[in-house]
């Protein structure tokens, strides 16, 4: 059963890319961001922070470091390519030699490990820039596909808006009319109690003079009685007057 973490495989991957970077002396992606082949992700992504910031563009070759090492599927795969190069036996330079020693030249080892040097070179070279443009047409594609998709939301986004605009202004106007009815409400209430105010005080100033009136019609009504009282005693007492004087 095999038990190897993918994550420690990939770092001691990353561990001997970069001591064969170091035994051959060879350069990079990561020395366009200055950093170790063995470093982690969260360093790239800081280095990258650091060429990006303030809104600087970095040039050509760090946008490329930048793709290709900025993405951990792609970084993977350029340490594992790049690895397995740098671990690929070199040829072994084949030198005629001729049957008479003294008629060999000193120069044709040198220059023939020279040549092959650079075919090894090139070939890695040609290996890299073949990436490189891959990588940048990648890029070309995704920046054309991220400008369609940002018209495509600011399209989308445009009847959003419009919509609610729409119901913000019916919301306001729905608002506004209520409140014009709550007004009115609130004057038709004030006239009413004023109204009923009148009325009530109107009807209190009418039961007070009904009852002022009745009691002067009571008050007339015992002045007669009075009155009518005197008279039959002034008239009982001349009668009793005359019946005594015969």
């Amino acid at each position: 059963m095999n038990t190897t973490n993918p994550a420690s495989d990939i770092h001691s991957l990353r561990i001997e890319l970069r001591r064969q970077l170091a035994l051959q002396r060879r350069s990079s992606l990561y020395n366009v961001l200055g950093l170790a082949a063995d470093c982690s992700d969260e360093a790239i992504a800081g280095a990258v922070a650091g060429l990006t910031a303030n809104g600087a563009q970095p040039d050509a070759e760090a946008r490329y470091a930048i793709e290709i090492l900025g993405r951990p599927q792609a970084r993977e795969a350029f340490d594992r390519q790049l690895l397995d190069q740098l671990r690929r036996p070199q040829p072994a330079p084949q030198i005629l030699e001729p049957t008479a020693r003294p008629t060999r030249s000193p120069w044709v080892l040198p220059v023939t490990v020279g040549i092959l040097g650079l075919l090894v070179l090139g070939g890695a070279w040609l290996g890299l820039s073949a990436m490189k443009e891959n990588a940048e047409r990648e890029m070309r594609r995704l920046e054309v596909e991220a400008k369609a998709e940002e018209a495509r939301r600011r399209a989308e986004a445009i009847p959003k808006a419009s919509e609610l605009m729409r119901q913000a202004a019916e919301t306001a106007a729905a608002e506004q009319k209520q409140d014009a009815e709550f007004r009115e409400r609130m004057v038709e209430e004030s006239r009413a109690r004023e109204e009923r105010f009148r009325e009530e005080r109107e009807k209190a100033y009418q039961q007070e003079l009904a009852r002022e009136d009745k009691r002067r019609q009571e008050a007339l009504k015992d002045a007669d009685t009075r009155a009518a009282r005197d008279m039959m005693n002034s008239l009982g007492s001349s009668a009793a007057q005359k019946a005594a004087g015969r």
